[in-house]
């Protein structure tokens, strides 16, 4: 019994989340582009020492114009869809501008880093260079996916739109025939009241 209460509780929760995946589609990309953000942030102290290290022009403009854009880019989404209303395509065109931006920057910096490795020799103590190449890698794939995934949130929409979020019909009748059972018991002790107070 208490493995039936908690399927039906899960898939209950899996409903609801669909549903509200129906209504803002946009959040999965939103999603994409969070991880992005914490996987940068996270690593931004292998950047910065990475910066200082291998030292080549522009990676500390870079390095700068990826964590600021990257902010930018989550004002310019949430003000390209706003709750219940169509997206804004001026704001839209703005988001992927910026997002282009951010991808650019990680290939500038990667090709930098590329650059100084041809004369600076990797060490136990400056490990965090290739580690901030990998996450560069990464954070460039996320971002690539998170510009098809907004590029793709008609699709999405249409997709989720096709899933089958009603409640099984079997629930309501149970719901129906309980409201009426108490709305007759109800009525049964407000005709025995009645009948009490003519008396």
């Amino acid at each position: 019994m208490a493995e039936e209460k908690r399927n039906k509780g899960f898939a209950e929760s899996k409903r609801k989340f669909i549903v509200s995946l129906k209504k803002r589609p946009h959040n999965i990309p939103l999603c994409m582009m969070v991880i992005a953000f914490i996987v940068y942030s996270f690593n931004l102290t292998k950047v910065s020492n990475t910066t200082a290290v291998v030292n080549r022009p522009f990676m500390g403009w870079c390095e700068f114009v990826i964590m600021l854009f990257s902010i930018l880019a989550f004002v310019a989404f949430l003000n390209a869809y706003p709750k219940r209303q169509k997206p804004i395509l001026p704001m839209v065109i703005l988001l992927y501008l910026l997002e282009g931006i951010v991808a650019f920057a990680d290939v500038i910096y990667l090709s930098k880093i590329a650059e100084g490795l041809q004369s600076i020799q990797i060490n136990a103590s400056r490990q965090f260079i290739p580690q901030a190449q990998s996450m560069l890698t990464v954070h460039i794939v996320l971002v690539a996916l998170s510009i098809v995934l907004i590029a793709l949130i008609p699709v999405i929409g249409k997709a989720l739109s096709k899933i089958d979020t009603s409640v099984a019909i079997a629930e309501n009748e149970d719901v129906s025939i309980e409201l009426v059972s108490d709305d007759s018991a109800e009525a049964a002790r407000s005709g025995g009241k009645r009948h009490e107070n003519e008396n």
